[in-house]
């Protein structure tokens, strides 16, 4: 009866696994709390965790206090390594809480890109013993195990299943072990996260009891570098303790984090608006198209429309996106806006006017969404990473330049049209941190169009997509420069 509802526990709570952030666990692994999830820790990222295990049983045996501390670090999108010692207080109380050895393992995720709903992983793990008693002192048993995540909105599960490879001491015969877990986590708010899930390992002695273990408690995400977990356990054998408290503290530093292309030293050409007699300087800006061409050579150039190198081709068709009220635009404070209007470009020009109204819309009323609606990607254009500061969202002068050039091009369109700033970010830092990020700069971005440029706010909408549309490869430096952009997306009605 025991092993049933050991059985149907375990199953509760492991099922098939979400958005885990990869955070260390307290055996070193990214995961949750005890288990790993087929989550891997950043390329070029490290991770540090110390933990405060107490644990109690009855009075036939003592309580234990560990503090374990381990470290992760991530080699590859796709690879990390770890490890962990079982107590810097070294009272020997580790085999009384149940976790005696110390490991040095890997996990490689072979299923599923880091943004991919479902994901696979295996793991290897050394482990040693660590103990006063000589007899077992240095036992050294190796580990494998397989681990699935199913990651969805705001929810997620996990499940893992693997096999022990026990050393004997002398006069003594350890079976091998099975081994089986899981856990579910979800997310109420962006910084928080609650965590469920369960352990059961075979025991090692013939006869002897299984080990079973269910735990709950949360992780809060005081910054995007910095973690503070609280859980608790409750043991369903005769060989776990009665109940467990865990506490711990875990910061993660990302060392790809400041990795950027240089730009080149370009000539920069002023501006048509600009006065003609201001002297050239040199700056280290985006290639963009200038207004008014400069011949080098004696071959007359080609026409080159302003912003060219700024449109990205559509699909002859058009793509199709849907637009919901929700996502207008909302003006931001008093102080950004002075801020904005504050940055060196040019004076705004009057108002971009209305197109002609089209199925007998409103022409003074403008095109307003009040439901959601399907509508084509008439146009699109892209400002790229270098029209931003470095991790922030504000436009710097190179992107206040590009996006003029834009809405100069636009006013020449006599479509009736509304634009959609989509923002997007690289895989770099954490998935809530990047969608945060992506929208800020959608909103920076859309809000410079309005202020700067004339354009209706009512037709303008904001999107933010994080990491979740990659046009290339985050595993390297330019692939990642590719994915940091703001697309603006000129979008007219199905029909049209």
């Amino acid at each position: 009866m025991k092993s049933l509802l050991t059985l149907l526990l375990l199953v509760a709570l492991t099922g098939v696994a979400f958005r885990a952030e990869a955070v260390p666990t307290q055996y070193g692994a990214s995961g949750l709390v005890n288990q790993p999830t087929a989550e891997t820790l950043n390329a070029g990222n490290i991770c540090v965790g110390i933990w405060c295990n107490y644990s109690y049983v009855d009075a036939t045996r003592k309580d234990a206090l560990i503090v374990p501390v381990g470290i992760t670090i991530g080699l590859g999108t796709f690879f990390e390594m770890y490890g962990s010692y079982p107590n810097l207080l070294f009272n020997d109380d580790e085999l009384e809480s149940g976790r005696g050895q110390t490991n040095l393992g890997a996990k490689i995720r072979f299923l599923g890109k880091r943004s991919s709903r479902f994901k696979m992983a295996v793991e290897g793990q050394m482990l040693r013993t660590i103990s006063d008693n000589q007899a077992i002192d240095g036992l050294t048993d190796y580990m494998g195990r397989v681990i699935a995540s199913l990651k969805l909105n705001s929810v997620g599960f996990h499940v893992n299943g693997g096999y022990v490879a026990n050393e004997s001491p002398a006069g003594v015969s350890y079976d091998d072990q099975t081994i089986a877990g899981g856990g579910i986590e979800i997310f109420p708010t962006g910084r928080l996260r609650l965590v469920a899930e369960g352990e059961w390992r075979s025991s090692k002695i013939a006869n002897g009891e299984d080990y079973t273990e269910i735990t709950a408690g949360f992780q809060y995400y005081i910054s995007p570098h910095f973690t503070f977990n609280l859980a608790g356990s409750i043991g369903l054998t005769d060989d776990t303790p009665d109940w467990r408290v865990l506490a711990g503290f875990s910061g993660c530093q990302g060392i790809g984090t400041y990795q950027r292309p240089i730009p080149k030293l370009i000539e920069q050409v002023p501006l048509a608006e600009e006065k003609p007699a201001e002297k050239k300087k040199v700056v280290k800006i985006k290639t963009l198209t200038p207004l008014t061409p400069v011949a080098r050579v004696k071959v007359k150039p080609a026409k080159v429309s302003p912003v060219a190198k700024l449109e990205v081709k559509v699909k002859p068709k058009g793509e199709e996106v849907t637009v919901d009220p929700s996502e207008r635009l909302k003006i931001p404070g008093t102080s950004e806006l002075k801020a904005i209007q504050a940055s060196p470009v040019t004076p705004a020009p009057p108002p971009v006017p209305v197109p002609p109204a089209s199925k007998g819309a409103d022409a003074k009323a403008g095109p307003v969404i009040d439901k959601p609606t399907r509508a084509i990607v008439y146009r699109k254009f892209k400002m790229d990473e270098l029209t931003f500061a470095f991790d922030q969202y504000s436009l710097n002068e190179n992107g206040m330049k590009a996006l003029a050039l834009i809405a100069e091009e636009l006013r020449k369109d006599n479509k009736w049209f509304i634009l959609r700033f989509d923002g997007h970010t690289d895989s770099t830092g954490s998935v809530n941190y990047n969608e945060r990020l992506s929208l800020k700069r959608a909103i920076s971005t859309a809000t410079a169009m309005v202020v700067n440029n004339g354009f209706d706010p009512e037709r303008i909408f904001v999107k933010g997509f994080g990491e979740s549309k990659p046009i290339a490869s985050n595993d390297s430096p330019e692939g990642r420069s590719a994915n940091r952009r703001v697309e603006i997306l000129v979008l007219v009605r199905k029909e049209e």
